[in-house]
């Protein structure tokens, strides 16, 4: 599980510093219940989140790095992960719960702080 999903978290970062939107994308669970929380918002859905994440970057995406803190098992089907994230200037952490899907495992909820 551990390194599924820092493969996962890896490739997606990876995408996003090549300012590939869809493939960062494929980290979420393409639901309509998915949810995207920061300081100032709530975001639901797949879809929602893809365009949240378009329109507040678009082509200027930057280099992010992600790092897992902590990873604990929620019961078979999901795990919570505690990291931290470095973009460009900016820089914070996040909790992500992630659930086991036909695809492998995806992110259900999304919890970012920014510092």
């Amino acid at each position: 599980m551990q390194q599924e999903i820092e493969a996962l978290l890896s490739r997606s970062a990876a995408a996003w510093s090549a300012g590939d939107l869809d493939a960062f994308m494929e980290c979420y669970e393409d639901s309509p219940d998915t949810v995207y929380l920061s300081a100032t918002r709530l975001v639901s859905g797949y879809a929602a989140i893809r365009a949240m994440y378009s329109e507040r970057f678009g082509q200027s995406m930057g280099l992010l790095k992600i790092k897992v803190l902590q990873l604990k098992p929620i019961g078979d089907s999901h795990a919570l992960v505690v990291g931290s994230y470095a973009l460009d200037e900016h820089s914070g952490l996040c909790s992500l719960i992630l659930r086991a899907t036909p695809r492998g495992w995806r992110i259900s909820a999304d919890h970012t702080w920014s510092n």
